[in-house]
């Protein structure tokens, strides 16, 4: 049984160039739903990358999420945007019935 079997869920995207350095390591990038700073969804990225990479990464997220907000926490526990991805909402529901054409 899938862990969000039996919840609303909705799919959003993380979308974003990383940013172009050394950096070999990974980093947990938390998705936060800002009105009840509450942790919804992750996603592990890595720090730096040696040329250009654009990233697209479709990440399931409760349905009752407000408004979301991606990055990671320093070590005062603040929680810091990163500047350099977003999480986009779907902008038009998807159909919950049958769709296409009814030829027979």
């Amino acid at each position: 049984m899938s862990y969000i079997e039996g919840f609303a869920v909705m799919e959003v995207a993380v979308r974003g160039v990383l940013p172009i350095g050394d950096s070999t390591e990974n980093v947990p990038y938390l998705i936060l739903d800002t009105a009840k700073s509450a942790i919804v969804g992750q996603v592990i990225l890595p720090k730096a990358v040696k040329r250009s990479l654009a990233v697209a990464i479709t990440i399931k997220v409760p349905a009752a999420a407000g408004s979301l907000a991606i990055g990671t926490f320093d070590d005062g526990g603040n929680f810091q945007v990163a500047s350099f991805l977003r999480v986009e909402t779907p902008a038009v529901e998807r159909p919950d019935g049958a769709v296409g054409p009814s030829g027979r």
